[in-house]
């Protein structure tokens, strides 16, 4: 029996992003697959009955709320360590990277990307700094590092120096909720546009999801005779961001049954950013049927497999908005997106990343025992 204590600090009801669903689908999982051991989720907030995962889970809060750089050290270098110590922790992991400084407990932490080394502009000032100062110093602390693609993880070794041989992937997955809908489902997708057809984006309202770059490419797809309308799902990070255009619709941030329903809606989903560590919303499209037009940078190309209707160049909004006529007007090349990404979906299952998250975890408890 081992004591496993978790970072549950962005479990937040109705706010889950890219890494607290991650966080969700893979602790719901092992915590239930591992009953014989004790796991101990620590929240810098109210733990929320939704994350209650079992009975050898137990939740605790530990102040302060650890949402601003300098709160961040604070809550892990002294509120975790403490709680840490206490527990008799066997070791911790930390699926957003961060970690304890002060603590001898063995540590495992996730990286999902390392965009804030390559473009800092992309944050806050003082997010930027902390990121670029500390997360060298958590891939030096961390006994075993986890990331969601070979892109990711070819990234860390070169950025931080880090041993290929201690870093494990384990990709994301398409929740089960997205399925291949129905004609009338699908239908009721258009909710939002007025009952016209739309190609979807799904992603935070952030510089380097190409918003603008998503926008241009649409108005010249709109220019040159193309009749879908572009509906955009996501809110701000650290500020909002809505250009008003024709043709352009904001969801705002939808939950989560609502978000399979517009996703089985869409002709296709448009997701062309600059840098991603892996792009959830490509398996999700994938497993709901809809065609997908993806950036060919960073992990995008890995993780479509080549099963999507487009890669294209994020810098080059032409051929972006070539690609959105095409798939608006030919049906063949629709029917053969639709056949390849649904295979492509059966290659992720969260499943198999909770069984490989615990792997890993298990690799550091061996060599710690």
């Amino acid at each position: 029996m081992a004591r496993i204590a978790l970072n549950a600090r962005l479990l937040i009801p109705g706010r889950l992003e890219g890494i607290g669903w991650f966080t969700d689908a893979c602790y719901r999982r092992i915590i239930a697959d591992h009953p014989e051991h004790e796991f101990l989720l620590l929240f810098d907030r109210t733990p929320d009955a939704a994350f209650e995962y079992g009975p050898n889970a137990t939740s605790m809060r530990l102040l302060p709320p650890a949402r601003r750089p300098f709160l961040y050290d604070a809550w892990f270098d002294y509120s975790v360590t403490r709680a840490l110590r206490r527990w008799k922790a066997d070791v911790f992991v930390s699926t957003d990277g961060m970690l304890s400084r002060r603590t001898a407990v063995p540590q495992l932490a996730v990286f999902h990307d390392l965009n804030y080394m390559h473009h800092p502009e992309w944050m806050p000032a003082r997010e930027a700094r902390y990121y670029r100062s500390r997360f060298p110093e958590f891939a030096r602390i961390a006994q075993r590092l986890v990331t969601v693609s070979e892109f990711s993880k070819s990234d860390i070794v070169a950025q931080f120096g880090v041993p290929s041989d201690s870093i494990d992937v384990v990709y994301n997955a398409p929740d089960s909720i997205y399925a291949q809908g129905t004609t009338a489902e699908r239908a009721a997708g258009g909710r939002f546009t007025d009952d016209r057809p739309y190609f979807l984006f799904v992603g935070s309202l952030h510089p380097r999801k190409n918003l603008n770059g998503l926008l241009e490419a649409f108005g010249m797809y709109r220019a040159d005779g193309g009749t879908r309308e572009l509906l955009i799902v996501g809110a701000g990070m650290w500020s909002a961001s809505e250009t008003p255009q024709d043709g352009v619709h904001y969801a705002g941030r939808l939950g989560r049954d609502e978000l399979a329903q517009v996703m089985r809606g869409a002709e296709g989903l448009v997701f062309v950013p600059w840098f991603e560590g892996f792009g959830v919303p490509i398996v999700e499209a994938f497993a709901s049927g809809v065609p997908v037009i993806a950036s060919n940078t960073t992990a995008m190309p890995e993780v479509c497999g080549g099963a999507a209707a487009a890669l294209v160049d994020p810098a080059n909004a032409a051929e972006i908005a070539e690609a959105m006529q095409r798939l608006e007007a030919d049906e063949a090349m629709q029917n053969r997106a639709v056949e390849t990404g649904l295979a492509r979906a059966r290659d992720f299952s969260w499943e198999t990343s909770a069984n490989q998250l615990m792997a890993s975890i298990q690799t550091v408890l061996a060599s710690h025992a």
